[in-house]
């Protein structure tokens, strides 16, 4: 990968509001098909009034197993769904709140044969309905950059740390006494945070790198 040193290049992407079912990307010259990766983790997540909550993320995309040398992955759709205790549940209906929404900005680490790159990936939580009890899920959808590698091997893609912006919102959608609040989410520990690797290949030919 190229970043401006010219070891990684990296374009960041805005974040993508497309429909849950558009979970597949564009395939370049020198890419495999895509092949969908999915993982599950356990987080604690800090909530006003009531601490830290376990939230459980589900994260689901689909890239290409193998590229070439040269050859630039695209911009991949990425969905997650999160799923809220009752504890959360009960301190944001103790508040008034009916709906959640707001944005995520998802922690990840490519470890390509040539440099450890962090990334990360901004997503948008839709807007969510907040039962009266019980758990509940939230999906956010976003895009993960564009790369590029330049070395043969084997990539792997782990993830990190989740960073919410949450807006939980009364019936009239007015804002509830929480107000819009940042709740940083922990990896549990003990966990296997490995997403997926993509094999890189030698780059064809007369493809400069």
């Amino acid at each position: 990968m190229k970043n401006r040193n010219g070891s990684i290049r990296v374009a960041l992407a805005a974040a993508s509001t497309a429909a849950l079912a558009a979970t597949t990307m564009l395939v370049g010259a020198g890419t495999s098909a895509a092949d969908p990766a999915s993982l599950t983790l356990n987080y604690k997540c800090a909530f006003p009034l009531i601490g830290g909550q376990p939230i459980e993320i589900s994260i689901e995309l689909d890239l290409p197993k193998t590229v070439a040398v040269g050859a630039e992955v695209p911009a991949t759709a990425i969905k997650t769904v999160s799923k809220v205790g009752k504890n959360a549940t009960a301190g944001l209906n103790l508040m008034g709140a009916k709906t959640l929404e707001g944005t995520a900005l998802a922690g990840a680490a490519i470890a390509a044969p040539e440099a450890e790159l962090p990334l990360e990936v901004p997503a948008t939580l839709e807007k969510t309905p907040i039962p009266a009890s019980g758990e509940f899920s939230v999906v956010a959808t976003g895009e993960t950059p564009p790369i590029t590698f330049t070395q043969a091997g084997t990539a792997k893609i782990t993830v990190g740390e989740v960073n919410l912006h949450l807006v939980p919102r009364k019936a009239d959608g007015s804002l509830t006494p929480l107000k819009e609040f940042d709740s940083k989410c922990t990896q549990e520990p003990n966990q296997n945070n490995e997403l997926t690797t993509i094999e890189i290949t030698p780059a064809a030919e007369g493809v400069r790198r």
